[in-house]
């Protein structure tokens, strides 16, 4: 059913359509004459158009809309699917063409006007450049909080060629807004919707009761008033619904009765003197509101036949050719997806083919040596290292390439402890940290300039253009075997300022204890817990000028999470933010009396499997061991062990056993199945 609903059950919210439209003509007049230029250019063309068109009940023409969703999002659900965004299209194409199974319940007085629209919304396939486009937008930004006419300043397609919908997080208590148009008209630059993620398809973070909030959008876009007239009066004062002083308005259409309008199903109403008033139509604040009428279908597609606001463009065959909704059919690009970027050798990971458009033949290169031809391969990398993911994509004799991906394949053998100050390393990658970002540009490397008590940390220097922009770098740590230690402790120093003082920056640590496959969220700063400076570096790059200007992350790693299978993970989301520096990160430091300690070299244990004897040896002369098993439990500990010993293991139950190995400023750790 069709909805733009008042606060009521589940949260619902009306629509915005009304109050947008009459602020900004309070607030633009030097808008205002060509504003109602265009409504008296649009009504005079409309009423000769449906004049000529509204006695014909024959079949129409379908006319096509192309469409882009901008999905402006904060990291957080209201990043929709690509699934929800579908099912919002098919929610939107059943309405407009009287496809709903909501449609048999119309009431009897309204059945024989109720209206299959014949017209239709597809997916943009070319984007304004030319370029393929599943036509879905996602952009990062705190903006998807507010929910204005901001978003548009994002991005935005040209509005004679698509019908633009931006999908964010909240609009200040309302479901959407759009603007009619005549107001596009004067301000082009604003022409589209915004709706809020829980109003798009009826799946995802939607429901069926919301599902539908777009189609009364659409119905704002095609140039329809509220059924209760709301807006459609001079200087667009704004109507409220359900005042009975709106009897006396109306909507501009023939065969929808005068009423106050309604907030709730009262499928009995009648107001204005109506034998009974159309609550289930589409442009009531009704939630059972599934029909259009003929004179709304005419209406609508007048608005589509007017050159107001360029609309007549849109459903143009030429137009349809080149957004990529008409006769295209061309394999363009090769893309995919992953469940993981960083694995542990032995482990699994599944690519996804994200090609445009319908390829029918796969070859992924996963850069050792190895192929698969399967559309959506699972893969097992056996040996750690740094591997380019390259997809070929094919159909007939057409073939696209993607840029490469690269995934890093950890040793399935961890180090006892992690600790990096980046004073000895010639480069970030020589850290053994691993870093990615979503925009692709904002990554860690090595700084040069300053550190916490040091000449050198990691950096992320920002270079947004645009203060509304954001990004995300995550940084990952390599396997860490925790299995020596009881009371591991994680952490780091760091140095950050924002360019806005109420900006949303987030900085949150997690950890791991499956190599990465979930994680726990250990600490997150925001806003004044984040950054380390008072005042804003707004003008110039930031670049901390002494150690007062930096701060510390510490934590303990919770007991669960001592085991051989622990990472860890930085990210940093900016909105605009400066530049951030992190240094010293530290985990198991109480183990050692110097973060210099080397890996004893040529360390061996045998036999292995083993049932009751084992022998470690090694460049040392003596060591102290520590016999760890799968929990994080110290089970044998051997004091002074020299290579000419063995260790009794006999009493140990069979399982997986770690041996910490430590001389002096030197370490090692060992694995040996008992059996």
């Amino acid at each position: 059913m069709f909805l733009c609903l008042s606060a009521m059950s589940q949260d619902l919210k009306h629509c915005g359509a009304d109050e947008f439209a009459y602020e900004f003509y309070q607030s633009n007049p030097q808008l205002q004459k060509l504003m109602e230029q265009k409504r008296e250019e649009l009504r005079m063309y409309t009423k000769k158009y449906v004049a000529a068109n509204y006695a014909r009940r024959s079949a129409d023409s379908i006319l096509t809309i192309p469409v882009v969703f901008h999905i402006i999002h904060n990291y957080g659900n209201e990043n929709i699917s690509e699934a929800q965004i579908a099912s919002g299209l098919k929610v939107l194409n059943q309405g407009f063409r009287k496809q709903l199974a909501d449609t048999a319940n119309i009431v009897t007085n309204f059945k024989s006007i109720a209206a299959d629209c014949e017209i239709e919304f597809k997916l943009a396939k070319l984007d304004p450049n030319g370029k393929c486009t599943n036509g879905v937008n996602r952009i990062a930004s705190p903006l998807t909080n507010i929910g204005n006419h901001s978003v548009k300043n994002l991005v935005h397609w040209n509005p004679s060629k698509y019908l633009n919908i931006y999908v964010v997080k909240k609009i200040a208590n309302l479901a959407g807004h759009c603007l009619m148009p005549d107001q596009a008209a004067a301000k082009p630059e604003w022409d589209g919707m915004v709706i809020s993620h829980e109003y798009v398809g009826d799946t995802g973070t939607a429901n069926k009761l919301r599902s539908v909030v777009l189609a009364h959008e659409v119905g704002h876009y095609l140039n329809l008033f509220h059924i209760w007239g709301g807006n459609n009066v001079p200087s667009y004062f704004y109507l409220p619904v359900e005042q009975i002083s709106n009897c006396a308005v109306g909507d501009d259409v023939d065969d929808t009765p005068f009423t106050k309008g309604w907030s709730s199903c009262t499928l009995n109403g009648a107001s204005c003197g109506n034998t009974v008033d159309n609550v289930q139509n589409a442009m009531d604040y009704s939630y059972c509101n599934f029909m259009f009428t003929e004179g709304q279908k005419q209406r609508m597609r007048a608005a589509l036949r007017s050159s107001v606001a360029n609309r007549s463009n849109l459903v143009t065959q030429q137009n349809l050719i080149e957004t990529g909704v008409l006769n295209f059919d061309s394999l363009c690009v090769a893309n995919f997806t992953t469940n993981a970027r960083i694995i542990c050798a032995g482990e699994d990971i599944t690519f996804t083919d994200k090609s445009l458009f319908d390829a029918t033949g796969w070859d992924w290169d996963f850069g050792d040596g190895l192929n698969s031809t399967d559309r959506n391969p699972t893969y097992t990398y056996f040996q750690a290292g740094d591997y380019n993911v390259v997809l070929t994509a094919k159909r007939n004799s057409a073939s696209v390439q993607s840029a490469p991906l690269k995934i890093r394949v950890q040793d399935d053998v961890g180090k006892p402890y992690f600790v990096e100050d980046f004073e000895s390393v010639a480069g970030f990658n020589a850290s053994g940290l691993f870093n990615i970002a979503d925009n692709n540009t904002l990554l860690f490397s090595l700084n040069n300039q300053t550190g916490f008590h040091s000449a050198k940390s990691a950096a992320i220097l920002m270079n947004d253009t645009a203060p509304d922009f954001s990004g995300k770098t995550i940084l990952y740590s390599p396997l860490i075997d925790l299995t020596a230690t009881g009371s591991p402790t994680l952490s780091f120093n760091y140095a950050f300022s924002q360019k806005q003082l109420n900006a949303d920056d987030i900085l949150e640590l997690f950890i791991s204890n499956d190599c990465g496959k979930t994680w726990l969220s250990r600490s997150k700063r925001t806003g004044a817990t984040l950054r380390t400076v008072t005042t804003a570096k707004t003008t110039t790059a930031y670049l901390p000028i002494d150690s007062t200007e930096w701060k510390k992350v510490n934590t303990p790693i919770p007991v669960n999470y001592v085991n051989s299978r622990f990472m860890f993970k930085v990210e940093l989301t900016n909105f605009y933010g400066n530049n951030f520096f992190i240094d010293n990160i530290n985990i198991n430091p109480q183990l050692y009396s110097s973060i210099a300690m080397i890996e004893i070299q040529d360390l061996l244990l045998a036999p292995n499997p083993a049932n009751s004897l084992i022998r470690i040896s090694g460049d040392f002369k003596k060591v102290n061991c520590k016999i760890i098993d799968i929990n994080g439990k110290l089970v044998k500990e051997i004091s002074h062990y020299n290579v000419d010993n063995s260790i009794d293991v006999s009493s140990l139950s069979n399982g997986v056993y770690s041996v910490f190995v430590k001389e002096e400023n030197s370490y090692g750790i060992l694995r040996f199945v008992k059996y």
